[in-house]
């Protein structure tokens, strides 16, 4: 279970060198990010999605206040996760892959 979306990255990188760290600089990617749910922690008042954007060269990760149902017959939480994304519109057009 993933999802895919074309998304725009903005962030600051650091080259690391044998003579110390240097700031690369600022840069905006677009990237094809592969979306993936990859743990869910809860308490009572609420859950917390980790959730890791990648293609092939970038790898980042975000996490989101996602509700989740514990009454019988629920799904996962993985997969209450991925439904509650679908609805924000950051990942308004993200399709499931």
């Amino acid at each position: 279970m993933a999802l895919k979306k074309l998304i725009s990255v903005e962030g600051s990188s650091t080259v690391q060198t044998p003579y110390g760290s240097f700031d690369g600089g600022r840069s905006k990617v677009n990237i094809d990010a592969y979306i993936k749910v990859v743990e869910v922690t809860s308490t009572k008042e609420e859950a917390v999605a980790k959730v890791v954007f990648s293609d092939s060269k970038i790898k980042f990760e975000k996490q989101y206040i996602v509700s989740v149902s514990v009454s019988d017959g629920s799904k996962n939480f993985i997969a209450q996760a991925y439904e509650h994304l679908k609805t924000l519109p950051e990942f308004s057009g993200a399709t499931d892959c």
